[in-house]
């Protein structure tokens, strides 16, 4: 796979292995190996290096010491922290949206005419992906460092999550998009109790939706093959 020989080389690096976990390819516990990675992507094992870092920032994998880098699982405890932290840090930035009385949501409706279309086309993958632009098409209206960097870092993990979701037979790809629809229609109207039921409701009932799945996998890790395509290579 060829690379921009750019200084963006380790982001693009980042991407290409994110990509792999976050639809599955690279599974729960497996290691990644620097020097193979680097032989096989035609870069530096140093662009490598720094990829990982990167990656661990996101959440996708773990850097253990003697052992290297290794792709995390998500257990049931891990997934209940999860879903509480960034349903209520999502709370936070889209009543912050909605308080800052802008007039600009561009964005958020480009995003949501995105989800329409993948959910006429049955594609999971433009879904996820619309579903991450919708987030971060707050960041530019707050104008906030740090609410923005910690989503940002977040956001990965949440994608990763949505995969394990769509594996469930009661998932509907319709429901994502309702949800979105329901949540701008709370932001316009700035109406915060709408909002912070929307967003628990949405997280909760995807949390329910992982955990039924972990428990009919008896206990295993959840972020496996999901037999998905793999989402674009700028995913993250």
């Amino acid at each position: 796979m060829g690379f921009e020989p750019a200084v963006r080389l380790t982001e693009q690096i980042a991407d290409h292995l994110g990509t792999q976990i976050i639809t599955g390819r690279l599974k729960p516990q497996a290691r990644i190996q620097e020097l193979k990675v680097a032989s096989d992507l035609s870069v530096s094992r140093g662009s490598v290096r720094e990829a990982l870092l990167i990656l661990e920032s996101r959440h996708l994998i773990e850097i253990i010491p003697r052992r290297g880098a290794i792709v995390s699982s998500l257990e049931a405890g891990q997934v209940d922290d999860f879903s509480e932290l960034f349903s209520e840090l999502l709370c936070q930035l889209y009543v912050k949206v909605a308080a800052s009385r802008s007039l600009c949501f561009d964005e958020f409706s480009l995003s949501l005419e995105r989800m329409e279309r993948a959910v006429v086309q049955d594609d999971f993958d433009t879904l996820v992906l619309a579903r991450r632009s919708f987030i971060r098409a707050g960041f530019p209206i707050l104008d906030t460092f740090y609410l923005s960097a910690v989503l940002s870092g977040l956001i990965p993990a949440d994608m990763r999550l949505a995969y394990v979701v769509s594996r469930h037979p009661d998932y509907d790809m319709r429901d994502t998009l309702r949800y979105h629809q329901a949540l701008l229609e709370a932001v316009r109207g700035n109406d915060d109790a709408r909002i912070r039921e929307l967003v628990h409701a949405h997280s909760g009932r995807e949390k329910k939706l992982v955990l039924s799945l972990q428990r009919s996998s008896s206990a295993r890790p959840l972020v496996g093959n999901f037999g998905r395509a793999a989402i674009a290579q700028k995913a993250l």
